[in-house]
């Protein structure tokens, strides 16, 4: 009987704007439905590749006191921000490509085949666990940064597949993908803090996390290869015809589209600026007060907790204010504010407690003080992010929202991939 009514309105609502369709479909949950909402959390959740204990063991300096963060590594030192340009660039690159060619290939199909392929470099990853590369850690470095390298290629074809997809749907799926991704960090950092606790050493606690990161691959595969089965995923498939043989968008559109978008952008921009030489690249670097006197919260949690844990959350915080309270600002005052983030947060982060250290004097080294200006600069981010991100769909056409992120994530990404390097100077600014 549910079945026949939810055909009914299928027909009854075709004509109607997106918000109405969702309301009266809404109406009819199912398994099906609930997994279909699911896979818009869980696909964000399967990103994680940031075990820091784990890395932090692998590139140590064998023969000194591995608890010495004035003594880490040259490998140590650079894992965050390397990982960031291994990120930025190879994202990037496989963007343009997927912005170029990739309507060629279905966008459901591009998701799919992102996630099968992503799930398996995670299990690549799980088998170098138990293998020691002390006698060639720089070898393993290279291959550690080809495989993010190879994860994050696969990430953007991911991401733009989902972006594709979600144009298609009310504007409450874009808001519910960018709480998925919010989700996803407190996931990942929540899963490095439970296996630091149940794990016996270093690498059984890296072994159970990045087991649970391939079963939760494998588990967002699973979701999306299952909403083909469900009629409020096929409504609006099915309504929004997907054309593979289409023309690249035209420069004259993009250019249009640009004029649009450009104060979203440089707003993004100088946002983006702030974090690119502090988080990770210096927070993931960043000891306790208390760090080499033995106690398990100084030494072995405080890291995970509060810049990855506690960071995520206070992310997500600020994202979920975004999607209840939305204002529009002129983007005039918004590009300063964003501006004045830099000049306050960038050196602020740069004085606290960051091991090790060869040129500036650490002013900040308190724990609260730091927890205090990582949790306002990162409920701030969350909900910039999420307020420049959802203001995309309010200053187009709605048919036009598809090529808009198009253009947005294309210019961001590019920006992005030349701003990535900044992390590997400022650590060595420290």
């Amino acid at each position: 009987m549910m079945e026949k009514k939810v055909a009914l309105s299928i027909t009854e609502v075709k004509k109607r704007s997106g918000r109405e369709i969702e309301k009266v479909l809404g109406k009819y949950w199912s398994p099906r439905q609930i997994l279909f909402r699911a896979y818009f959390i869980f696909s964000s959740w399967s990103h994680a590749f940031f075990a820091i204990h784990y890395w932090m063991d692998k590139f140590r300096n064998i023969s000194a006191d591995a608890t010495d963060a004035t003594q880490r590594t040259s490998l140590q030192s650079h894992f965050a921000s390397a990982s960031t340009v291994c990120n930025s660039i190879p994202f990037t690159i496989s963007m343009l490509i997927s912005t170029r060619y990739g309507h060629k290939i279905k966008a459901r199909k591009r998701v799919l085949w992102s996630l099968i392929l992503m799930t398996i470099c995670f299990m690549i990853a799980t088998c170098f666990i138990k293998i020691n590369t002390d006698s060639w850690q720089t070898l393993f470095f290279i291959v550690t940064m080809a495989t993010l390298a190879t994860i994050n290629a696969l990430n953007a074809t991911l991401e733009i597949g989902s972006l594709v997809l979600l144009a298609k749907f009310p504007p409450s799926f874009m808001n519910m993908y960018l709480l998925g991704e919010g989700f996803s960090g407190i996931f990942n950092s929540s899963l490095q803090v439970i296996t630091l606790a149940i794990g016996t050493s270093t690498t059984a606690s890296a072994l159970l996390y990045f087991v649970f990161g391939t079963f939760t691959m494998l588990f967002s595969s699973i979701l999306f290869h299952f909403t083909k089965y469900n009629k409020y995923y096929m409504h609006f498939i099915n309504n929004s015809v997907e054309d593979t043989k289409k023309d690249v968008l035209p420069f004259s559109e993009v250019k249009a589209l640009l004029k649009v978008v450009w104060p979203i952008v440089l707003a993004f921009q100088l946002m983006d600026l702030a974090k690119r030489p502090t988080h990770t690249a210096i927070t993931s670097l960043v000891v306790s007060e208390n760090f080499g006197s033995g106690s398990s919260w100084s030494d072995v949690y405080f890291v995970p907790v509060v810049t990855f844990l506690y960071s995520d959350v206070t992310t997500l915080l600020g994202r979920i204010i975004a999607s209840k309270i939305n204002k529009e600002f002129k983007t005039s005052y918004l590009s300063i504010f964003m501006f004045l983030r830099i000049l306050v947060f960038v050196p602020l982060f740069f004085l606290c407690n960051a091991q090790p250290r060869n040129h500036l004097p650490v002013l900040i080294p308190h724990d609260w003080q730091y927890i205090v200006i990582l949790g306002i600069f990162s409920l701030s981010n969350g909900y910039l992010f999420n307020m420049i991100f959802l203001n995309i769909s309010k200053v187009v056409e709605p048919d036009k929202r598809e090529d808009a992120y198009m253009v947005f994530m294309t210019v961001i990404c590019s920006t992005g991939a030349l701003l990535s390097p900044v992390g590997l100077f400022a650590v060595d600014i420290l």
